[in-house]
């Protein structure tokens, strides 16, 4: 009899003991969903980490003997509604870029992430009306880096890319 009250007070102990926990790991499961889904809906892709990864790029340019020609959008080809596909075709042009000059190439993947996040995050309003990224004027490297800094810049300030 004894045995048996034991036994029962044992699977009593056990099941409140697996239940304690188990609440304990929702809890701490859906906390750390929480926290996850808050972080990643306050990142914004366009920051300016995004810009000053452009100018550290641009600072390797200089060291780097090149004449590589880069399809390059411009700010009116992005205020024509065009956004997406001009944020496409810098996306393309930077791992072209990184090829081309062949430098440690960190910076140009940490940018090419960040671009095509934003690309996921925009829609143009005229998509059969935008060139494709061959139509866009081919310029110098440095131009082209120029010419995305600004519009990461417009981009920044406009807060286009806030979640």
């Amino acid at each position: 009899m004894t045995n048996l009250l034991l036994r029962e007070s044992w699977t009593f102990d056990m099941r409140t003991g697996l239940l304690y926990y188990s609440m304990l790991c929702t809890s701490l499961s859906l906390y750390l969903l929480i926290m996850l889904t808050r972080q990643i809906k306050s990142q914004s892709v366009c920051s300016r980490e995004s810009v000053e990864m452009v100018k550290q790029i641009a600072a390797k340019l200089k060291n780097v003997e090149s004449d590589c020609m880069m399809y390059t959008p411009n700010h009116a080809n992005y205020k024509q509604n065009c956004s997406k596909s001009t944020i496409t075709c810098f996306a393309f042009e930077v791992s072209v870029l990184s090829v081309e000059i062949q430098v440690e190439r960190m910076a140009f993947r940490q940018l090419q992430r960040i671009l095509n996040r934003v690309t996921k995050r925009l829609q143009d309003e005229m998509e059969m009306n935008c060139p494709v990224c061959e139509l866009y004027k081919e310029e110098s490297a440095k131009t082209f880096l120029n010419s995305l800094q600004h519009i990461l810049e417009q981009m920044n300030a406009e807060k286009i890319c806030a979640p």
